[in-house]
């Protein structure tokens, strides 16, 4: 099930209401940067997803009948992975860049999830193929360009193999809502007969939060 297959799970049982705005799902991301060598290696991700959405996947996958938060060992082998099986070429909603410079990522591995105070955390690790060293300017960037999804970072970023310092630039999720309502009018323009909710519209990294990191070169 990929990310967006199961924001589409979520929307379609959710109450109307719920189900006729964007974003359908809220997730926060934590992230864990590993330096070795003076190259940033890796970087660990963490999803926190939602109540609401949490609840229809649990519902959903027929886990948790008696309610009661806690799931046996069978239940929490079977969310294992629910979110990891990305399509081919999917961006894992991760974007780094080193000096204004696109990075590359590799795909994910060590997919492992939780379900802890009604809330499913799942993790998964990306080897960082690009050039990205301690002596660059990084910004990373959480997001998804297609607004089904609104991520927030979190401000605390573990940092291994090198003494560096982050900071985190708040995003603006009005902005992002103004943008993807003036994209989807641009194309129900262009479109009278398509549906708002059937559109899939790209507003890029508009209103994203932004984490930039300056490390120490040669520490």
């Amino acid at each position: 099930m990929t990310l967006r297959h199961a924001a589409a799970i979520a929307s379609l049982v959710a109450l109307p209401q719920i189900a006729a705005a964007h974003p359908h799902v809220f997730i926060d991301a934590s992230l864990a940067l590993e330096y070795r060598d003076g190259k940033l290696a890796q970087i660990a991700v963490e999803w926190s997803y939602d109540e609401l959405y949490s609840l229809l996947i649990i519902e959903d996958m027929g886990l948790d009948p008696d309610a009661d938060g806690v799931l046996t060992e069978e239940e929490n082998a079977a969310i294992q992975g629910f979110d990891g099986d990305w399509e081919e070429g999917f961006d894992g909603r991760l974007f780094l860049q080193a000096n204004g410079a696109p990075v590359a990522l590799e795909d994910p591995r060590d997919f492992t999830a939780t379900y802890q105070d009604g809330r499913l955390v799942s993790r998964h690790v990306r080897p960082v193929t690009g050039d990205a060293g301690v002596s660059d300017d990084m910004k990373i960037e959480v997001y998804d360009p297609e607004y089904y999804v609104q991520f927030s970072i979190a401000e605390d970023v573990a940092v291994t193999g090198a003494e560096c310092a982050t900071r985190l630039l708040p995003g603006d999720p009005y902005a992002a809502a103004d943008a993807y309502a003036r994209a989807v009018a641009h194309a129900l323009a262009d479109d009278d007969t398509a549906s708002a909710e059937m559109l899939s519209v790209d507003i890029g990294a508009t209103g994203a939060d932004a984490l930039l990191v300056e490390c120490e070169a040669g520490a």
